[in-house]
């Protein structure tokens, strides 16, 4: 499941880089029970003045030094998979399961969308649409050639019945 476009197919005028983040650290060590102190190191941060003693947190800290520990003993390599880092939408954080239901209508609407014509189907496109406007334009027009021949043989014959009313020759 992809949780960014889930999180935009739920709330698709959210800004992933201002209103949620989504992270995937990998693998990551999880200590065993007894394992800490194995491997605990003591980082100095600033050396205290003179008469000083020295603070935890100000001049040094401790951290876990995994080089001295084994994998599979003293910790496991544990995935954690992506999960939401940040949120900052006014709307409630979305469960799992909200999430889940969202990624398969995403799905659902993606397969359902029509495909996007690339620059040459679309000219293509177009010119099939010119061709059948060009097409009835020619059918109309053609019929109204029809219509005015049709009325000038009306006219003539109507010409040739008159004249010889009026006196005229033919």
């Amino acid at each position: 499941m992809n949780i960014a476009l889930a999180i935009m197919y739920l709330y698709p005028n959210a800004d992933p880089m201002r209103d949620f983040r989504v992270q995937n650290n990998g693998p990551e060590p999880v200590l065993r029970p007894g394992a800490e102190e194995k491997g605990r190191v003591r980082y100095e941060i600033k050396p205290p003045e003179e008469g000083e003693e020295p603070i935890e947190g100000i001049h040094y800290r401790y951290g876990i030094d995994y080089n001295l520990l084994t994998e599979g003993e003293d910790y496991d390599l544990v995935e954690r998979g992506p999960y939401i880092a940040l949120w900052n939408l006014d709307e409630p954080q979305p469960t799992k399961a909200e999430l889940q239901a969202a990624w398969e209508a995403y799905q659902e609407a993606e397969a359902n969308k029509p495909p996007e014509l690339t620059e040459i189907e679309q000219v293509r496109e177009e010119l099939a649409q010119t061709r059948i406007a060009l097409t009835k334009t020619y059918e109309q027009l053609q019929s109204a050639q029809d219509e005015a021949t049709g009325a000038q043989l009306a006219l003539v014959e109507l010409y040739e019945l008159v004249l010889p009313l009026i006196g005229g020759d033919v």
